[in-house]
């Protein structure tokens, strides 16, 4: 804190994982101000995980629910954050004077991110200006991304017969996979040849999509959405929804997913002079870039990374975990000068199939099977020979065990460019 001296107050914009975290490690750092947690989702903290897998089957209860620890002294404020005047050091809020803004010292950006929103056409309710649950499932469409979301998600699968998910990625195939083992029916339309294509290469991909494709779930694969459209029937509960394809097919469902990614959560930023590219920019140490005493955390954060040495912004739980820790470590002066040197992981269950990615795939040129089964798979990628990532399907040992292996491979990689600069 040294443009402004110690903090006596410090904000924290998102009360998730990434700000619970942080506000952890705040106070067990010494800081001993006041704690503020401005959040718009009542119901949080939670096991966001979750909100594609256990809590399409049952309500928020039990360890999927989080606590903020009275030990913390943390002060809620549920509200939405409007903007952010960084001169003045205030964050103003939805709904409320300018007069009643919240001041801060230091401040940390956990703001998260929102599900996308892609506009179909004249297709009812999807729409890019559609808030977050505003009418998810009046019409049949719905967004994944809250417990709020899941709620009303599971009310809907628990009546449906056809569900469609617009979207071949992590959250659509998790849905589309429970949606079967529930009995129903479960369509996935991906614009890509393959589910997951980009992120686990051909082979891989095509072994996921044969997995679901074995337990009931059908894709409509390099396909483009043109249109929702929701028309009723004779009977008054009669009302489907229909899903147009360019191809001219019409997919029938009774409940719609778009689950096609998410966007970081930045609006509010807007208007500072800061980078909002692909979230807030960082540096390595998570320090907001052109902000003093301000620190972002979480799926918000794109950090440039000492480890896989590039800039990059990670949606998944570990991450926010970590960085909303070293952020906060930051914000007291007392983080390791390195920078936040981070592994990407992720897991993802769908059905009886726990897929695993552990590394970064991203710049792979090559990606060899080495074990493959029934209901297994083991892959690992790699760039000009180097170890980038290691995935499986259903092989959680064997991914976990080259962990130290996939570190020292971007620690080699790393020198090495440090020697030639």
């Amino acid at each position: 804190m040294t443009e402004y001296g110690p903090a006596s107050r410090i904000v924290i914009v998102g009360g998730s994982i990434a700000g619970l975290t942080a506000a952890r490690e705040l106070r067990a750092g010494g800081f001993r101000g006041a704690l503020t947690v401005v959040d718009r989702d009542p119901q949080s903290p939670y096991r966001r995980p979750e909100v594609s897998k256990k809590l399409l089957t049952e309500p928020l209860r039990g360890r999927t629910r989080l606590t903020w620890p009275a030990e913390l002294r943390v002060e809620l404020v549920p509200a939405s954050v409007e903007a952010l005047d960084l001169p003045r050091r205030t964050l103003r809020l939805a709904g409320r004077p300018a007069a009643d803004g919240v001041p801060f010292d230091g401040l940390v950006i956990a703001s998260g991110a929102r599900a996308r929103k892609p506009s179909f056409g004249a297709g009812a309710g999807a729409g890019d200006d559609a808030g977050a649950g505003d009418d998810a499932g009046d019409d049949g469409v719905h967004w994944l991304r809250s417990a709020s979301d899941a709620a009303r998600l599971r009310a809907a699968l628990a009546r449906c017969r056809r569900l469609c998910v617009v979207g071949g990625g992590l959250i659509g195939l998790e849905v589309a996979a429970l949606a079967v083992s529930l009995g129903k029916q479960a369509v996935v339309v991906e614009a890509a040849p393959l589910p997951m294509l980009a992120l686990l290469g051909a082979e891989p991909a095509a072994a996921l999509r044969r997995r679901l494709e074995a337990r009931g779930v059908s894709f409509r694969l390099g396909a483009a959405v043109t249109g929702i459209a929701r028309r009723s029937g004779r009977m008054a509960a009669d009302r489907t929804t229909w899903v147009q394809l360019a191809s001219g097919e019409d997919i029938a469902a009774d409940v719609v997913l778009i689950a096609v990614g998410a966007a970081p959560e930045t609006g509010w930023l807007e208007g500072n002079g800061l980078d909002l590219t692909d979230g807030v920019r960082c540096d390595g140490h998570c320090a907001v870039i052109g902000a003093a005493d301000v620190v972002a955390c979480g799926d918000v954060a794109s950090w440039f990374n000492p480890l896989l040495r590039r800039q990059m912004r990670v949606e998944h739980w570990t991450n926010a975990i970590e960085q909303g820790s070293y952020a906060a470590r930051r914000l007291l002066g007392a983080h390791p000068p390195a920078g936040f040197a981070s592994v990407p992981y992720f897991w993802s269950d769908q059905g009886d199939l726990k897929l695993q990615l552990l590394g970064s795939s991203e710049g792979h040129d090559e990606v060899l099977v080495l074990e493959t089964g029934a209901a297994t798979l083991v892959a690992e990628y790699r760039s000009q020979g180097r170890l980038l990532a290691v995935a499986g399907i259903n092989a959680g040992p064997a991914v976990m065990a080259r962990r130290a292996e996939i570190v020292q491979s971007y620690q080699q990689h790393s020198l090495a460019d440090i020697g030639h600069a």
